[in-house]
C-alpha cells in the first residue's frame, strides 16, 4: 500500500507494462502446453494491477490488455468475443475501481485511528501535564481520572482517590451537586462555579470549577470531566484590589473629590456623580460633551476653560490644571479646581483626559473672608486699625494741600464691668450695638474704625472746624449713653472721646493718633461721658501713667508686693480678734505707691484678678501661722466680685493651704453695693454658703446705706474713718456712730470702727457700744513676718 502511495506515475506505468508482459509470458507458456486460455491468463494481471497501482494505472493496464486480446491473441473473433472481451473490461475495471475503493477505505480508516490515536495521545499529555488539576467521574460520583496536578493542589495521590466519591473533596460544593448533575445531565457544560476545597494538609483553597459532560459513542452522557483550578492567589490579589480600591474611594469621597474622564477622540466623557452635582447638572448623566461642560461655566470663565483645554492637547503640553465658576441652576455660584492627566499615543497625539475635580468653594470664600478680616475687624465688620491708618496717611497727604482732618478716639466707659460680670460672650454682642449704632453717626465719607478692645476711631476728613469734631462727639457719646439690652438684660454704660485736629496737633498718623489718645486719657479722668481736645501739657501726664502702668506689669510679673496686717481688736475683751491684710507696693525709684494709686491702675488693666488671687492665697496660709481664734480679712476690688471665678478661687485658696472658711472675712466697699446686680448678690450668697463672714467697708460713704444692708444679710458693718475722727467734737459723727451701732446690734451684726488713732476716740466708741476697732492706736500695718511680735506685744499691752 505504502508502494502504490507513494511511487511515481512512471515507475508505476512502467510496473504496469511489466504486468502485462508477464501476463502475456504466462498465456504462451500455457498455450505451448496445449491450454486454450484466451483471457484466464490476463486475470493475475488485472489482479496485480488493481493492487499494487494506481487507479489511472490499473484502467490503462485493463485497456492495454484488452486490445492484445483483440488484436494479438483472438484477431478473427466474432461477435461473442467482442462481447466477451466488453465483459471482461468491465470486470477488469471494476476489480480495479474496487480494489481502489478499498485501499482508499482503508486509507481513510488508518488516518482516523492514527488521528483517534493522536488525540488520545493529546488529551492524555494534557490531561498529564496540565497545570490545573483534571478528574473524571462518573455520575454517582466515582472518580476514574486523576492527573499529577490534583495530585500537586490537594495532596492526594492517584492510587488513594481514584473509585473514591468526589464529595470527599468538594464537601462545600455538595450542597450544589443535585442541581450541578441536573445541568450537566441536560448537555450544559459549567464554566468558574467557584467553591472552597480543603487539602490533605488542612489547607482551605479558592477554586474555580469547570464541569462538562462525557459521552459515550452513543452519545450518551456517562461521566463528568472536572478542570479545578486554583484561584486562592487570584482571591487575595482581587481582595487586595478591592481594599485598594475602596481606600482609594473613601481618600477620594473623604477629598470630595470627583473623578472624570474626557475621550478626546470621541468628544465624549465619563464622569462621576459627584462631578455632574458639583456643576449642577442630572446625575443620572454619565456622559457629557465639552460643550455641554463649558455651558455650565461662568461666562467669564469660558474662554479661559476651553483654551486650557485645547493647550492641553498640544504634543508635549503639561498636566491640565485649572480653576473656575460654575453657574449652578439653582442660581448658586461655585468655585470649582480641576485636575487632568493627558494620555497620549506612541505619536503623541492626546487620546483621553482622566482627572478630578474638588469644589473648592469654601477655600476661596476663606481667602475672601482672610483678605476682608486682614482689613475689617471680625466681630464688628468694622475697619481695622491697619485700614484706619492708611486711610488717616491719605487723609494727612492732602491736608498739606488743602482742609484738615480730625481724629476722634472713642472708649467706653464700665464695659469691663460688663464683660467680668455677664462674660465675653455678653460683651462680643454689646462691641457689637455699639458698632452699629456709631455707625449711623458716622457719615460714609468718613470712617468709623475698631481699634481693639472697647476702643472705637472715627477719621473726619475735609474739616478743620472743632465744633464739627464736637457736635460729632457729643452725639457719640449720646447714642451710647441710651442704654442697651443685651440677653434681656438692661446695661448702661458710656463714653470718653479724646479728639486732635490736623495739621494744628500733628502731620503724621502717629503723631495725631496719639495726641487723641492724651485727649482721651484727659477726658476718662474728668469722668463718664467726656471730650476732650488735645492739650500739650496733657501728653507730660500720659506719659507718666503710661510708666506707671510698664512698671506695674513688671512688679507683678516680678510679685514685688509684699503683704501688711492691721489688728483688729475685740472692745470687750481689749484683744486681736482679727487682721486685716492690706497690699504694699515698695517701687525702687518711687518708694511706697499708694494703693489708691495702683488699685485702680490694675483694676483698668486687668491684673486685679490675678493680683487678688494672690492676696488670697498668701493671707490664708499667714493666717494659718497665728493662733486658730484670729480670723484674716481681705478686702475685694468691686472687679474682682464680678468676676465670675472669684468663688472657685478662694475655694481653691483655702483647700491649698488649709484655712478654715470661718476664719476668712472678705471686705467689700459700699460702692459695689451701689452697682448690686443679680449676679452680685448671687455670688455674695454663694460665698456665704462656703461659710464665709462678710464685711461691708467704708459704711456711710455712699447714699444707700441702709438699703444695702437691707439687700444682704452681712456679718459685720465697718463705719467709716470719716465718722471716727468726729468722735468728741462732732455731735452729728457721734450720732451716726451711736445710730450705726444699735442698728448692727439689732439685726446681729458685727461693728467695727475705723481710723482709731486716740483714747478719747475708743472711750467714744465703747460708750456707743462699738464691737470692734481698728487704727493706729492699736498698731500700724506690719509685714506679715512681724505679726507674731505684734500679737506678743498686744497681749502684754494694757489697751483699757
Amino acid at each position: 500500500m505504502t508502494w502504490r502511495a507513494r511511487a511515481s506515475l512512471w515507475v508505476q506505468l512502467l510496473a504496469g507494462l511489466g504486468l502485462i508482459a508477464a501476463g502475456s509470458a504466462l498465456r504462451e507458456g500455457l498455450e505451448a502446453l496445449g491450454a486454450e486460455l484466451n483471457y484466464l491468463p490476463l486475470m493475475p494481471t488485472v489482479t496485480l494491477t488493481a493492487a499494487l497501482l494506481r487507479v489511472e494505472i490499473g484502467l490503462i493496464v485493463v485497456a492495454l490488455t484488452a486490445l492484445q486480446i483483440h488484436f494479438l491473441f483472438v484477431p478473427q473473433a466474432g461477435t461473442g468475443h467482442d462481447l466477451a472481451q466488453l465483459i471482461y473490461m468491465a470486470a477488469s475495471a471494476f476489480i480495479v475501481l474496487l480494489a481502489e475503493m478499498f485501499v482508499r477505505a482503508q486509507a481513510v480508516a488508518l488516518a482516523e485511528t492514527r488521528r483517534a490515536d493522536g488525540i488520545a495521545q493529546l488529551n492524555a499529555a494534557v490531561i498529564e501535564f496540565s497545570n490545573d488539576a483534571i478528574l473524571t467521574h462518573r455520575l454517582d460520583g466515582t472518580l476514574t481520572t486523576w492527573n499529577p496536578a490534583a495530585t500537586a493542589m490537594l495532596g492526594y495521590a492517584p492510587t488513594e482517590m481514584l473509585g473514591r466519591q468526589l464529595s470527599e473533596i468538594c464537601a462545600d460544593a455538595v450542597s450544589h451537586s443535585a442541581e450541578l448533575i441536573a445541568r450537566l445531565s441536560q448537555g450544559e457544560a459549567i464554566e468558574n462555579f467557584r467553591t472552597k476545597l480543603r487539602t490533605r494538609d488542612g489547607r482551605v483553597l479558592d477554586v474555580s470549577i469547570t464541569l462538562s459532560p462525557i459521552r459515550d459513542p452513543a452519545g450518551q452522557i456517562v461521566g463528568i470531566s472536572t478542570i479545578l483550578r486554583d484561584i486562592s492567589q487570584s482571591v487575595k490579589i482581587f481582595e487586595a484590589l478591592r481594599q485598594s480600591e475602596e481606600k482609594l474611594r473613601f481618600a477620594l469621597d473623604a477629598a470630595n473629590a470627583a473623578p472624570w474622564q474626557w475621550n478626546c477622540i470621541e468628544d465624549s466623557s465619563e464622569c462621576s456623580e459627584l462631578f455632574l452635582r458639583q456643576h449642577g447638572l442630572d446625575p443620572a448623566k454619565a456622559s457629557i460633551t465639552i460643550d455641554e461642560w463649558l455651558s455650565c461655566l461662568h461666562p467669564d470663565d469660558r474662554p479661559m476653560a476651553l483654551a486650557a483645554a485645547t493647550a492641553a492637547l498640544a504634543p508635549g503640553a503639561a498636566d491640565y490644571n485649572i480653576q473656575y465658576r460654575v453657574e449652578r441652576q439653582d442660581g448658586g455660584l461655585r468655585w470649582i479646581e480641576t485636575f487632568g492627566r493627558v494620555d497620549r499615543d506612541a505619536a503623541g497625539v492626546a487620546q483621553r483626559i482622566s482627572g478630578i475635580a474638588f469644589d473648592v468653594t469654601d477655600r476661596f470664600e476663606a481667602h475672601e473672608r482672610i483678605a476682608y478680616l486682614a482689613h475689617h475687624d471680625g466681630l464688628t465688620g468694622l475697619p481695622n486699625r491697619a485700614v484706619f491708618l492708611e486711610r488717616l496717611e491719605t487723609a494727612l497727604a492732602r491736608v498739606r494741600r488743602s482742609r484738615g482732618c480730625a481724629v476722634l478716639l472713642i472708649d467706653l466707659d464700665r464695659f469691663k464691668e460688663v464683660n467680668d460680670t455677664l462674660g465675653h460672650p455678653a460683651g462680643d454682642a454689646l462691641l457689637s450695638a455699639v458698632a452699629e449704632r456709631l455707625r449711623t453717626e458716622v457719615s460714609e465719607a468718613d470712617t468709623l474704625a475698631r481699634l481693639g478692645g472697647d476702643e472705637f476711631a472715627v477719621l473726619l476728613t475735609e474739616t478743620d472746624d472743632p465744633r464739627v469734631a464736637v457736635a460729632l462727639a457729643e452725639r457719640l457719646i449720646g447714642t451710647v449713653e441710651t442704654g442697651f439690652e443685651i440677653d434681656s438684660r438692661p446695661i448702661s454704660i458710656g463714653a470718653s472721646v479724646g479728639i486732635a485736629m490736623a495739621p494744628s496737633d500733628g502731620l503724621s498718623a502717629k503723631a495725631l493718633v496719639k495726641a487723641a489718645d492724651v485727649a482721651l486719657y484727659r477726658a476718662k479722668a474728668d469722668g463718664s461721658g467726656c471730650l476732650r481736645f488735645f492739650e500739650p501739657e496733657s501728653d507730660s501726664r500720659m506719659r507718666q501713667r503710661r510708666a506707671l502702668e510698664s512698671d506695674l506689669r513688671r512688679a507683678w510679673a516680678a510679685r514685688d508686693f509684699e503683704l501688711f496686717f492691721q489688728p483688729i481688736i475685740d472692745m470687750k475683751t481689749r484683744r486681736v480678734s482679727c487682721l486685716e491684710a492690706l497690699l504694699r507696693w515698695n517701687h525702687p525709684d518711687r518708694g511706697s505707691v499708694s494703693p489708691e494709686t495702683f488699685i485702680p491702675l490694675a483694676e483698668e488693666m486687668g491684673l486685679i484678678v490675678p493680683i487678688g488671687e494672690w492676696v488670697l492665697s498668701e493671707a490664708c496660709a499667714a493666717a494659718m501661722t497665728w493662733p486658730e481664734n484670729l480670723r484674716v480679712a481681705v478686702n475685694l476690688s468691686p472687679v474682682q466680685l464680678a468676676h465670675i471665678g472669684l468663688a472657685e478661687a478662694i475655694t481653691a485658696s483655702l483647700a491649698r493651704t488649709g484655712l478654715a472658711a470661718d476664719r476668712l472675712e472678705l471686705e467689700i466697699t459700699e460702692t459695689v453695693m451701689m452697682k448690686e446686680t443679680r449676679a452680685t448678690l448671687a455670688t455674695l450668697e454663694r460665698l456665704k454658703a462656703l461659710g464665709l463672714r462678710i464685711a461691708m467697708d467704708d459704711f456711710g460713704a455712699g447714699y444707700s446705706s441702709l438699703r444695702n444692708l437691707q439687700r444682704f444679710p452681712f456679718d459685720k458693718v465697718k463705719i467709716d474713718r470719716a465718722f471716727t475722727a468726729g468722735l468728741g467734737h462732732s455731735r452729728q459723727s457721734a450720732a451716726i456712730v451711736r445710730a450705726v451701732t444699735g442698728m448692727c446690734l439689732s439685726l446681729g451684726m458685727v461693728s467695727t470702727a475705723e481710723g482709731v488713732e486716740t483714747e478719747a476716740q475708743l472711750d467714744a466708741l465703747d460708750r456707743e457700744g462699738c464691737t470692734e476697732a481698728q487704727g493706729y492706736l492699736f498698731s500700724k500695718p506690719v509685714p506679715a513676718k512681724d505679726v507674731a511680735a505684734l500679737l506678743d506685744r498686744l497681749a502684754c499691752a494694757d489697751v483699757t
